[in-house]
């Protein structure tokens, strides 16, 4: 191991912490060779004199005023700064543990793994002394390789291949490696489940969902030997009401059913089969019946364009977590929550809804599983659909008014893993086309597409941020268009620049993936109009800004645009599920620019971005209930 040089630690800590007043780095420097290791005591022992020595009298008392507010970081700084150990970790653990900190290193350094890496943290423990076989360390070894895999998306990782992770972590022998998982299993590190292992949080929360699941079909049985459930001859006397002309499909009406008898279900479909027409009948219906619905969205764009459609209300699921977690929202008996993309439900996601809701509400997930998975570990309606248990409806009917630009079509066969008949892009055309274009040459073809398209909303989305066509690259291009074009400029914004929130701010009412346009600025701070209200954004906030010319797939999916641009690459994340939710976003036009061989070889293979080892099944009473 490669030791930091003493004092480095407390030279970075006076000199980058605000609180030391007039304390830079150079003068932290001097502190520490005038002082050397004396300087903890000196700063401890509140010492104005002695640090006046070098410092003004106010501000050597400013300092150690400063130090003792600071006293668990300046613990963690002295502890790590004895042992040679990097400072980031000290701010780590004491983020984690507080006035703790140093207690909690000293007894197990472990425990840092969720917030560092395995290379950092054995470090930290070498230098404690803790040796190569200490039990603490084989199971923190398990611990680590699970959460790499966690990382990595995966809730699950097979017997076989743990061990050799952990073999090859610990540079031991698979039958040490064995024991060390073992060990692991023993201390609760590590939940044996189907020939794999999981780690305890993950498995916890998927196990949770599967009995609260189980929960809430029992409670839709219940209903239906108790006589409280709600009849199909009510349900259908409801749909002659509101549908009298009949426009709803067959499926749709078996969703407006489903939905109303069960209080857990899945409306699954891909684009253009009428999801949205069948939520409007399902919230009708519902309000029909006294209940209270709550429609939610991972995006808030998703969100608006739900309100939008139904004319009912709709919020993040962000919003009403905290909502309920505030106490503003109470749920029960008549409760109905519907999420709508679905597919962007990672597993701590379903599991805090499921958690909040009680099992005789009504939950009604709707998506697509053909999109790309959550952006968090785990997979659930992915998973959740394959469950026959769950009663699921899918709507498979491309509807007329859907049809016209041509888009499902496409869609539907990028869906099933077919190449399309897909045209030369022309200024005039509708629906699906392609551009295509050298790599070097997709950004100048974009800009070719826009000043096409110029007046029309578009949006440009893309699988990657690096690269000449990457979404930095792209952002950066037209950015630096509005510079040329004499907009003022600041924070790396130009007037009149799209731009992109990244965070939930319940306070500003934005929420991840909140797009707006830069309007100017005022002082040291973009000014930015979100749905028409006005944001100042000053230097402590501009890192939640981003420029939006061009988004991430992943930061599209929920949302929909009139016209959809889409680099293609051979990239590896290029895959059938990435290019159909960028297809899918595009209500009238959806083109494409770059390589035909990359779009080919994306959409022919099954989708690399599904394939997440989870161990998420229902395992309660599995005869209990029998699908609808």
């Amino acid at each position: 191991m490669t030791a930091i040089p003493r004092g480095r630690h407390i030279v970075e800590f006076l000199a980058s912490r605000p609180e030391f007043v007039g304390v830079g780095k150079a003068t932290a420097a001097r502190l520490w060779e005038r002082f050397g290791s004396h300087l903890y005591a000196i700063l401890g022992d509140g010492d104005v004199d002695r640090l006046s020595e070098l410092l003004d009298h106010n501000q050597a008392a400013i300092v150690i005023a400063a130090w003792r507010n600071q006293q668990a970081l300046a613990d963690c700084v002295v502890f790590f700064d004895e042992h040679g150990i990097e400072i980031g970790i000290s701010r780590k653990a004491v983020d984690f543990w507080g006035d703790e900190a140093v207690l909690k290193m000293r007894d197990n350094p472990y425990r840092l793994l969720t917030v560092c890496t395995w290379p950092q943290v054995d470090r930290v423990a070498t230098a404690l002394g803790i040796r190569k076989d200490d039990p603490r360390r084989l199971v923190a070894a398990v611990e680590s390789v699970l959460y790499d895999r966690l990382d990595r998306k995966h809730t699950w990782c097979g017997g076989s291949a743990l061990v050799g992770l952990v073999a090859k972590r610990l540079a031991t022998t698979a039958e040490h490696a064995s024991a060390a998982v073992e060990l692991a299993v023993a201390d609760g590190a590590a939940i044996p489940i189907e020939g794999g292992f999981q780690p305890a949080g993950a498995a916890y929360m998927e196990r949770f969902i599967e009995a609260r699941i189980d929960g809430h079909l029992r409670s839709s049985s219940d209903r239906d030997l108790f006589l409280d459930g709600i009849r199909s001859e009510d349900i259908a006397s409801f749909l002659a009401g509101f549908d009298p002309s009949r426009s709803l499909t067959d499926e749709q009406r078996k969703a407006v059913e489903m939905a109303m008898q069960n209080t857990f279900s899945l409306l699954i479909g891909g684009a253009g089969v009428g999801k949205t027409t069948a939520l409007r009948a399902i919230n009708a219906g519902a309000r029909h019946f006294g209940m209270n619905v709550y429609q939610l969205a991972i995006a808030g764009r998703a969100a608006g364009r739900i309100a939008e459609a139904t004319g009912q209300p709709a919020q993040t699921v962000a919003s009403w977590l905290k909502g309920v977690t505030d106490g503003r929202i109470e749920l029960g008996r008549h409760t109905l929550v519907i999420v709508d993309e679905a597919s962007m439900l990672d597993l701590p996601t379903l599991y805090r809804i499921l958690f909040h809701l009680p099992e005789d509400a009504r939950c009604l997930l709707v998506g697509d599983t053909a999109q790309l998975p959550p952006i968090g570990f785990g997979l659930t309606l992915h998973r959740l659909v394959l469950e026959g248990r769950i009663p699921k409806t899918e709507l498979t009917r491309i509807l007329r008014a859907s049809a016209e630009s041509g888009i499902p079509e496409v869609s539907l066969a990028i869906r099933q893993g077919h190449l399309p008949p897909i045209p030369a892009y022309n200024n005039e055309c509708v629906g699906c086309s392609f551009a295509a274009a050298s790599e070097t040459r997709i950004v100048e073809a974009i800009e070719d597409i826009l000043h096409d398209l110029r007046g029309e909303e578009v949006q440009v989305v893309a699988a990657i941020y690096a690269g000449a066509a990457g979404i930095d690259a792209i952002n950066a291009y037209f950015h630096e268009l509005r510079k040329r074009a004499g907009f003022g400029t600041m924070h790396g914004f130009a007037e009149g620049d799209p731009c992109i929130w990244n965070v939930n701010d319940y306070d500003r009412h934005l929420w991840n993936g909140s797009m707006g346009m830069v309007a100017g600025f005022n002082g040291d701070a973009v000014v930015a109009m979100f749905d028409g209200k006005t944001h100042r954004i000053g230097p402590g906030e501009i890192q939640k800004l981003s420029l939006a010319y061009c988004i991430s797939v992943h930061k599209a999916q929920g949302s929909q645009f009139r016209n959809v641009v889409m680099p293609v690459l051979p990239t590896a994340n290029m895959d059938r599920a990435m290019i159909y939710t960028a297809v899918t976003r595009a209500i009238d036009r959806v083109i494409l620019v770059g390589s035909e061989v990359g779009f080919s070889k994306g959409v022919r293979p099954h989708p690399k971005s599904l394939d997440r080892d989870v161990a998420l099944t229902l395992r309660f009473n599995e005869n209990a209930l029998v699908s609808l």
